[in-house]
């Protein structure tokens, strides 16, 4: 069990992607919306405009979860623009109530330095992680003010200080105790990473060893419920070179 703010969290493990008609799907997908009002400006596109899409994807992403059995999705909120995280207060809110989340049991969580944006927004967050703490059919994570390389260092850190308080030894050090002290320490590693810029992000950089990374051709706010099936059918393709080898 990992406790963050007087949370439990429940250790997700043994977790194994299923069957959805002839593809599998993997246990956990991780996604990158990229940078929302960047996308906006070079598009000469009004912001309010592209947020009203920006949260109509990610209501997307989440009935696809449900529907196609995806046990976890983390969903990286690259855009630290003031504008587009002020904006995301009314979603979590919405999170909180939303039928979906409950008739499915679904967990929600922040990772990343969430804490630090203003107060309002990190109280959206925490009402949305605190309303869903007791649900593990499904598991929703949001990455808010990450970065994949602080994550790591984070993890280090805190060893560092248990090496201190002598909670922790030396010889203790390894790549299974870094994982131990990661936010995202009680999920398995994502099968699959999606893309929607050019470059890896670093989202969920520790445990992206060995995941397949699919460079979706469409930019986040274009990005469309065909593109998570196209990202699934190159993951099965991938599974499938592998076995021949």
């Amino acid at each position: 069990m990992v406790e963050l703010l007087k949370v439990k969290i429940p250790l997700v493990s043994g977790m194994v992607g299923e069957m959805v008609g002839s593809r599998k799907v993997p246990t956990h997908l991780a996604i990158n919306t990229a940078h929302v009002k960047k996308w906006a400006q070079e598009q000469k596109k009004d912001l309010s405009e592209v947020l009203k899409r920006h949260f109509e994807i990610l209501h997307e992403i989440i009935d696809y979860q449900l529907k196609n059995s995806i046990r976890v999705v983390t969903v990286g909120l690259t855009d630290d623009d003031p504008d587009v995280l002020k904006s995301l207060k009314d979603f979590f809110y919405s999170l909180s109530d939303d039928e979906r989340i409950h008739k499915n049991q679904v967990r929600v969580f922040v990772i990343g330095q969430w804490y630090q944006v203003e107060s309002e927004l990190a109280d959206s967050f925490k009402q949305a992680m605190e309303k869903t703490k007791m649900y593990d059919n499904f598991f929703l994570n949001f990455a808010v003010n990450y970065d994949g390389r602080e994550e790591v260092l984070s993890a280090i850190k805190l060893m560092v200080r248990k090496i201190n308080a002598k909670k922790l030894s030396e010889d203790d050090l390894n790549a299974d105790a870094i994982k131990e002290n990661l936010s995202s320490s009680y999920f398995p590693p994502p099968e699959l990473i999606i893309e929607t810029r050019r470059s890896y992000s670093g989202l969920l950089l520790w445990d992206a060893k060995g995941a397949v990374i699919h460079f979706s051709s469409r930019r986040w706010p274009t990005f469309e419920r065909k593109d998570l099936d196209e990202a699934i059918n190159f993951y099965n393709s991938v599974i499938a070179k592998d076995k021949e080898r």
